[in-house]
């Protein structure tokens, strides 16, 4: 057995399209759904131990900043950094889409103490036009998804936590393909995990539902398509019950010649490096 995949790039250019129409879908349906979401919070258990705490929300972006950049950084060191970045956009791309068919079905108010104060302003169905909504659209895909938090902002992105997504796939992608000799720096993203998690609650950026939900789902499709990318042979994979699950069938697709991941998550991160002109550098994050 080689012990490198082959690179594929046809299909991660694949899963990047995926991946960025699941996220134009996201902010398409909060630019749309604005402007039914009522401005009564729902009580939460959180919220009525812990006051609403505004300072809160710049803490959890930051958790999020470091966790993705931790991640960046694992994918930049490791051997497989493209097979890394596939299974890791497809992933995030499916965690997406199910948030954006959430976000269509069911709108939550959002949870702020004076949401008139936090929100912007709602359109009646006599003002709206595709104008006003293109740009709502456009102003979230430049700030990819992010909104100022010292300004109005859309509401109503509720019930499914973006920022849990992106913290937890983190931190689960980076648990899962260290190398056994790094392993315990795996627990400093899911320390920042949590503080984030607890941060987009308690600054009421989201229900407690909404964190769990997220945490839920991602650590679920996570395990889904490692479970199947860890099965060696083709016969097997076809008999697996993971089988019964129609989106296999593309996972099947993405990892028909890639190693099973348990031989990816054990290469040596520092490979590349040390056999770049950064050598030294390289060897002394090595040791």
């Amino acid at each position: 057995m080689s012990s490198r995949s082959p690179s594929e790039t046809h299909k991660l250019l694949v899963v990047i399209i995926f991946l960025v129409f699941a996220a134009f879908s996201n902010w398409a349906a909060l630019a749309y759904i604005h402007d039914f979401v009522g401005r009564e919070a729902l009580p939460d258990i959180i919220f009525g131990i812990v006051s609403e705490q505004k300072w809160a929300l710049k803490v959890g972006d930051a958790m999020v900043m470091l966790c993705v950049t931790f991640l960046v950084l694992l994918v930049f060191f490791h051997q497989e950094r493209l097979i890394l970045l596939r299974r890791t956009f497809f992933i995030v791309g499916c965690l997406y889409t199910m948030r954006t068919i959430s976000l269509l079905c069911t709108q939550l108010p959002s949870g702020y103490v004076n949401n008139n104060s936090q929100c912007r302003a709602r359109m009646n169905r006599s003002s709206m036009s595709w104008d006003s909504l293109a740009l709502r659209i456009l102003q979230q895909t430049i700030k990819l998804g992010f909104q100022d938090v010292d300004d109005k902002m859309l509401c109503g992105d509720l019930l499914f936590s973006g920022h849990t997504i992106s913290m937890v796939i983190s931190s689960l992608t980076i648990g899962y393909y260290l190398p056994h000799s790094h392993k315990s720096l795996r627990y400093v993203p899911w320390v920042l995990t949590w503080i984030g998690m607890i941060c987009m609650v308690v600054s009421r950026t989201h229900y407690t539902i909404d964190v769990v939900f997220a945490y839920w789902l991602s650590t679920g499709i996570f395990t889904l398509y490692h479970s199947f990318s860890e099965i060696e042979t083709t016969r097997e994979r076809g008999s697996t019950v993971l089988r019964r699950l129609w989106i296999m069938y593309v996972v099947e697709w993405l990892e028909e010649s890639t190693l099973p991941s348990r031989y990816i998550s054990l290469n040596n991160i520092c490979y590349d490096l040390i056999a770049s002109q950064f050598s030294f550098a390289a060897w002394c994050i090595c040791l």
